[in-house]
């Protein structure tokens, strides 16, 4: 495992209770988050800076051997240490970036649990255990970047566990447990605004067509009618596509997607019925084309509102899902 800094192996240096068949040490680790920033959907990370400390018999010890086991990357900014009665105080002030795999099926809807992992890097968790400082845990309400929120925050304690003993010759099995503890933000998004810029191009298109149904098919508005629909039609492809960059999911279907999808279909029918309808006008010849004009104006009215029932299905779905 990679540590943050790498010290000698605890072994040298804890009491004597941590012999084998006596219970392991323990400290009390806390964590709280000052701010969050430079959320990346595109690469799966995000930023954090927050302060660490542990409260035990050796506690700088222990935040040097801490690693953060999800982090590309993770510096130490600050660094204390003050003895309290039989104990010390250690803390840290840390800044890095962490992975994250962000959940966007749902946007503007989705929520993200960003998690924050710390893991002792030297003695297992038979000698050296973590206690959760739970009471002094939590977060800086105004360290949010704009636009989302903490719904709450979670700490607890565990074991990371490996399928190797990492070639420890003292080693009592082919696995190895170490102590972790786990800080874990719930995250949902507070704007919208995001949403209305994805979905403006789609809404507009679908309203130029609505607006050009009302315009009667003839042979001179025939023309200028279906280019109308294939500008809409690449707007729309064009559009889905900038989306789901922005978004960064090209392997999955979001909510974005979906109503780009029915937008897509939308102009599809619109078009095939303008077709249809154009086709049957001339070979009727000069005869009483009122009905297939009526009959274009019932198809393209029938489409409009399936397209509105769809996406307002699409929608509310994905708010009480998300």
């Amino acid at each position: 495992m990679l540590l943050l800094l790498v010290g000698q192996a605890r072994g040298q240096n804890l009491p004597q209770d941590s012999l084998v068949g006596e219970p392991p040490v323990r400290h009390k680790v806390g964590l709280y988050v000052t701010d969050l920033h430079s959320f990346d959907l595109l690469r799966g990370t995000f930023g954090a800076s927050f302060w660490v400390w542990s409260v035990g018999s050796s506690s700088a010890y222990v935040l040097r051997t801490m690693e953060f086991a999800n982090a590309d990357q993770a510096a130490v900014r600050l660094d204390s240490t003050i003895p309290r009665g039989d104990v010390t105080w250690s803390q840290r002030k840390i800044t890095g970036t962490f992975r994250e795999h962000w959940n966007v099926q749902n946007f503007p809807f989705d929520r993200n649990a960003l998690e924050i992992h710390l893991e002792e890097g030297i003695d297992e968790e038979s000698r050296f255990a973590y206690d959760a400082d739970v009471a002094n845990s939590g977060y800086n309400p105004h360290g949010v970047i704009e636009g989302w929120r903490v719904r709450r925050m979670r700490v607890d304690v565990g074991a990371a566990r490996y399928a190797t003993s990492f070639g420890d010759p003292a080693a009592n099995g082919p696995e190895s447990r170490f102590s972790q503890l786990r800080a874990v933000l719930d995250l949902e998004r507070s704007n919208y605004t995001g949403f209305l810029k994805l979905t403006a191009a789609l809404y507009a298109g679908f309203l130029m067509c609505a607006i050009g149904c009302l315009v009667p098919i003839t042979a001179t508005t025939f023309a200028p009618r279906i280019t109308l629909l294939v500008a809409s039609l690449f707007a729309l492809v064009v559009n889905m596509r900038t989306a789901s960059i922005a978004l960064g999911s090209e392997h999955g279907a979001t909510l974005i997607d979906k109503l780009h999808i029915v937008g897509l279909a939308y102009v599809v029918a619109i078009t095939a019925v303008t077709v249809l309808v154009r086709i049957r006008t001339e070979h009727g010849g000069s005869g009483d084309v009122g009905p297939l004009l009526r009959l274009d104006h019932r198809y393209c009215l029938a489409a409009a509102c399936l397209f509105i029932v769809l996406h307002a299905v699409l929608i509310l779905h994905a708010a009480f899902e998300g």
